[in-house]
């Protein structure tokens, strides 16, 4: 899958052009998303052109409303990784500023097919876009009706399983209820943290359980405390319990995940580790100390030991 940071590229490359596009968030790549992906495929097939997606880093409401911006279900490069998983040829990664925000559907449009002269664009069934949110599905068809671009237009249908539509909103409420099926089958995987392992105060190996730590940071998450996991490092897999707070014991003030693999031991600095969260064990709480809390561990551990066995 090839992907063009910014308009230029797609102009560059004929191979991208004449094919059928799609435009969204994309957060979580979803079932609901799955869906547009497969349709904005199979159109690829009846032009006989590429399918791309045209998607936006960092989330426009970051920008647009700091305050009020959703915490992300999965990072850009997991993104990134789930489209091309979804058949996707190629990914036109903008970057969202102010700037953007002030371009008009119309403009936004036209900047669009001069990239990518595309022959049809399909988008989601609650589709909007350009400045405050003006473009609709059917002004893109006024505007595929233009001599100078011609492209035709289809939307989605609304996703909907278990007598509602799948949303990122819907998924993030799941995840913060710790409802890992109910968010597995909105997504149609496990849900899972991924991230870089960074150095953690080595707490964990002096307590005799080291761990492997990843930055929560802007990612939905579920309630602090311990979990029961499936841990994946390439094509390595571990059992695991994972510890997800702020570490009251110690005075902690920076959310993390501390993951314990079971009967191993890796270094996993700086390598990427999935973490499929299966249950909560129980809620996050100070220690009187850490022999106090080791005891603690070794019962979540004996836990977690049983839940995935």
């Amino acid at each position: 899958m090839k992907i063009l940071r910014n308009w230029a590229t797609g102009q560059g490359d004929p191979l991208l052009h004449g094919g059928a596009v799609t435009l969204g968030n994309f957060d979580g790549v979803h079932m609901g998303h799955e869906q547009v992906l497969a349709e904005t495929r199979g159109h690829a097939l009846a032009v006989l052109g590429p399918a791309i997606a045209v998607t936006f880093e960092p989330h426009p409401r970051a920008v647009l409303f700091p305050g009020e911006a959703p915490r992300r279900l999965c990072h850009l490069h997991e993104r990134l990784e789930l489209l091309e998983a979804a058949g996707i040829d190629a990914v036109l990664l903008l970057h969202f500023n102010r700037e953007l925000s002030k371009c008009s559907a119309g403009d936004f449009v036209r900047r669009l097919h001069d990239a990518l002269h595309f022959k049809h664009m399909h988008v989601g069934y609650d589709f909007a876009f350009g400045h405050k949110r003006e473009g609709h599905a059917d002004e893109l068809r006024r505007m595929g009706e233009d001599k100078n671009m011609r492209f035709t237009v289809s939307e989605a249908a609304a996703f909907e399983m278990h007598d509602a539509v799948v949303s990122s909103s819907r998924i993030r409420s799941a995840i913060e209820a710790a409802d890992f099926g109910l968010a597995g089958e909105l997504l149609g995987r496990p849900y899972s943290i991924s991230g870089h392992v960074g150095k953690g105060d080595q707490r964990g190996r002096k307590l005799g359980f080291p761990t492997a730590n990843i930055d929560v940071k802007d990612l939905a998450h579920p309630p602090a405390g311990i979990y029961a996991v499936h841990a994946s490092s390439g094509a390595r897999h571990w059992k695991a319990a994972a510890y997800l707070g702020y570490r009251p014991t110690f005075a902690g003030r920076t959310l993390i995940l501390e993951t314990h693999l079971f009967d191993d031991a890796p270094d996993l600095y700086k390598h990427r580790l999935k973490v499929d969260f299966v249950k909560r064990i129980r809620e996050d709480r100070a220690f009187t100390g850490p022999d106090d809390l080791a005891r603690q561990i070794a019962k979540d551990c004996q836990a977690a030991r049983k839940i995935l066995s």
